[in-house]
């Protein structure tokens, strides 16, 4: 089949490789960026561009029998352009997937100035894992009242479907609704685990004993019972935002909604650290070297949007703390970040260290923030010899405390 793939997001490019992969003539219509992180991205698109069943382009392939567009959600200005020129010179009987998160009712306006029948399927691919869920979804929606797209996309599904049947037919607006929903859901689930995270440490109980227990009862399960210091990145923050605009719609009487709960408690789970800091120092942070491992929202990503990272950092910074930051991946986003938003004299209290153990050097507490594997096991007699105090503070709750504080350090966890 002849499909075109409008994005140059890691969505787009995930789709048009596997789409390629899997015997398609794709035409990725977008630029190829080459600053990602997506284990296994790099080897699929070299090898199907190799093979000449992927194409990248300025122009789509007009022939296409069916057009994907996965651009990034905030680009709803270049998705209308696309539709627009779909509907001067797209094949009349193709048809229109959309992929990107738009708000809610875009895809059908867009599906209306192309004049082609149209389907929402969202991606529901998480950073780091977007090949593997593409290829082995556990759902793949297909959001549409046209027959003919269901059998179309079947058909381009089908080598993603052998196992057991996982394509869920629904409207275009329950398509567009549950992508929203899941990661309400998701975040809901996080922020709960972080109150009671407050509850443990005040009657000295431990949340990760407690996770155990509750992910054991099947009605509950594991996934997303970790407690930590809030959730961020690109989808959740977005997608919370969004689907907050539409509540007024649903409370009438006004009254505030679980979704704004889940959002505040995040926001303030970020300054978590911060806060155990000023009461660990009495109230007096100024002077003080703090150290940060772990600046993306989640590991192996060059994205800081809404990390909790640059919370911590802004909260430091103006108690007149140093900070020493160190990340595998997104220490270049970070300077970006720190250039934009702080002054120079702020600027010049901030260092970015590509060694882990180098950014810990008289270092008066060491904040891990993300669960990057290197992390998991530190040197804790090199950590003691650089630090200037010995304070760690555990924002995954990856550490046996016992053992840390074995040590000879204090130890801060997350309801613990």
């Amino acid at each position: 089949m002849k499909i075109n793939v409008f994005g140059d997001t890691i969505s787009a490019m995930v789709c048009a490789g596997c789409l390629a992969e899997t015997g398609n003539h794709v035409t990725l219509i977008g630029q190829r960026i080459g600053d990602f992180a997506e284990p296994g991205l790099v080897e699929l698109l070299d090898s199907q561009l190799e093979s000449e069943r992927l194409t990248i382009s300025e122009d789509f392939n007009h022939q296409a029998e069916c057009h994907i567009i996965a651009l990034n959600p905030d680009d709803c200005h270049n998705a209308k352009r696309i539709a627009k020129e779909l509907a001067d010179n797209a094949n009349k009987s193709s048809t229109l997937i959309v992929r990107s998160n738009f708000t809610i009712g875009l895809a059908k306006e867009l599906a209306q100035t192309a004049n082609l029948e149209f389907a929402v399927n969202p991606d529901f691919a998480a950073d780091g894992h977007a090949i593997e869920r593409f290829t082995r979804p556990d759902r793949i929606i297909i959001g549409t009242s046209s027959e003919k797209i269901k059998t179309q996309l079947k058909q381009i599904f089908a080598p993603f479907n052998r196992n057991r049947d996982v394509i869920i037919g629904m409207s275009p607006a329950s398509a567009e609704l549950t992508k929203y929903a899941t990661n309400a859901m998701l975040a809901t689930r996080i922020s709960l685990m972080n109150e009671l995270a407050s509850i443990a440490e005040k009657i000295d109980a431990d949340i990760e004993e407690v996770r155990l227990g509750l992910g054991a009862d099947k009605r509950i399960g594991r996934a997303y019972l970790y407690s930590g210091i809030g959730f961020g990145g690109d989808n959740f923050t977005r997608d919370l935002e969004r689907i907050k605009l539409l509540l007024p719609q649903a409370h009438q009487s006004g009254g505030k909604s679980l979704l704004q709960s889940v959002i505040d408690i995040n926001e303030n789970q970020k300054e978590l650290f911060f806060r155990k800091l000023w009461q660990h120092f009495d109230c007096d942070l100024h002077g003080k070297t703090i150290s940060l491992w772990g600046l993306g929202y989640k590991p192996n990503t060059t994205s800081i949007q809404s990390s909790a990272s640059l919370t911590l950092i802004k909260a430091f910074i103006s108690q007149g703390c140093s900070l020493k930051l160190h990340d595998p991946f997104a220490l270049e986003a970070v300077q970006k970040w720190v250039h934009k938003h702080l002054s120079l004299h702020e600027q010049q209290k901030v260092s970015f260290h590509t060694e882990m153990y180098d950014a810990t050097v008289k270092s008066d507490a060491l904040c891990v923030l993300t669960e990057y594997k290197a992390f998991w096991s530190p040197d804790l007699t090199l950590l003691k010899e650089n630090m200037q105090t010995p304070i760690l503070l555990d924002g995954r709750n990856l550490y046996n405390k016992y053992w840390v504080e074995e040590n000879h350090f204090t130890y801060y966890g997350v309801g613990r």
